[in-house]
């Protein structure tokens, strides 16, 4: 079956729509990157993927290509029929490993056996990697962008949930939402990555961010002010550029409905113990921000369960001071929102403003 050629596809059409992205690498590999959407069907777990790689070092590639069929054998009818069970209808497999070698195509085979006309992506994921970091070093905003900036628990990310949420159908202009702490599943701040379902590597968050600038849908961009860096995550620097030249809108509230937005985003007093600890550790690092008597009273407000006082505390001496330098000097803002306790009233009066900015009106409250 060497000599056999399978059908073959570029990275970018393999996540155009028409196929399931299925990813034969071993799970440990997976977990590092893949591509958004697509389904890890290894051939061989991580145990036998290891043992393979041990077998070709020691005795050479027809001793590992062996030890490969050994482990593949006798689970191969059961794998097609996963395989074929994740398959949505009207969709053919796009087989991908991690560079488009043996794996896929011996994978685009072993359909064709049984009736399913797969293709192999060419170059694999490494070649699917190189597209988007390329493709998000060459990206320029097709549209006009608008940054929101205001102070931690303003509302901002709730703004943009909530506004993706209404869609907007038929409604011009139309806004495009792309999240990037959602995306990066961290708040951005010190204290971010807390009350999050998971961490994201580098390269999903990269493969997450592309998948949603790579085809406008809206008629302007609708980003957070961010810095180059969300928790341990980078900001490619095309995006960093359109958040720092957007027109900036500023979003805030008053101290009181930030709290309970915080509270309830954080949910403090469903920490985990390790997130306990987390958070401890890094009130040690704020600590030499704060004045003293702040700082002392911070932890044992905390261990005492007064998370509503331990938050305003953290805005008035740490978070505020922190955005006033940062992110409101200098600026001139085409619009100004004061957000309260209706979600879908404020995104109204958002799109509303920016609505009006499109047309001419200039800088306005909202």
């Amino acid at each position: 079956m060497s000599g056999v050629t399978v059908p073959c596809i570029e990275p970018e059409e393999a996540v155009q729509g028409r196929y399931l992205v299925v990813d034969v690498r071993a799970p440990v590999e997976f977990d590092t990157g893949s591509v958004p959407g697509s389904v890890n069907l290894p051939l061989l777990d991580d145990e036998a993927r290891s043992h393979v790689g041990t077998v070709y070092a020691q005795l050479g590639s027809q001793a590992a290509r062996l030890a490969a069929m050994d482990a593949v054998s006798p689970i191969l009818p059961q794998y097609l029929r996963t395989l074929l069970a994740a398959l949505p209808p009207r969709k053919r497999p796009a087989v991908l490993c991690w560079r488009g070698g043996e794996r896929s195509r011996n994978v685009v085979l072993l359909l064709a056996l049984v009736g399913v006309h797969a293709v192999q992506v060419r170059g694999g994921y490494r070649a699917y990697r190189r597209w988007v970091r390329e493709s998000l070093e060459n990206w320029a905003p097709p549209v006009p962008v608008f940054t929101l900036h205001g102070p931690t628990g303003s509302g901002k990310s709730q703004l943009l949930r909530t506004l993706r949420g209404m869609g907007g159908r038929g409604q011009r202009p139309r806004p495009w939402v792309v999240d990037l702490e959602g995306l990066a599943l961290h708040r951005g701040s010190l204290l971010g990555g807390l009350n999050q379902p998971g961490e994201r590597t580098q390269k999903d968050f990269e493969a997450l961010l592309w998948d949603q600038l790579r085809c406008p849908h809206g008629d302007y961009l609708l980003l957070e002010g961010e810095g180059r860096r969300i928790g341990r995550l980078s900001l490619p620097a095309a995006v960093a550029a359109a958040i720092s030249t957007g027109r900036p809108v500023h979003v805030a509230a008053p101290v009181e409905v930030r709290t309970q937005r915080i509270l309830h985003e954080y949910a403090p007093s469903a920490w985990s113990a390790q997130e306990r600890r987390h958070f401890l550790e890094s009130i040690a690092l704020i600590g030499a921000s704060l004045p003293a008597s702040a700082a002392a009273s911070l932890r044992t407000a905390f261990e005492d369960g007064r998370f509503a006082e331990v938050v305003q505390v953290l805005l008035v001496h740490y978070y505020d001071p922190l955005y006033q330098r940062s992110s409101v000097e200098g600026r001139d803002f085409v619009l100004r929102l004061v957000t309260g306790a209706d979600a879908e009233a404020d995104a109204r009066r958002l799109r509303a403003g920016i609505a009006s900015v499109l047309s001419g009106g200039g800088a306005r409250e909202s």
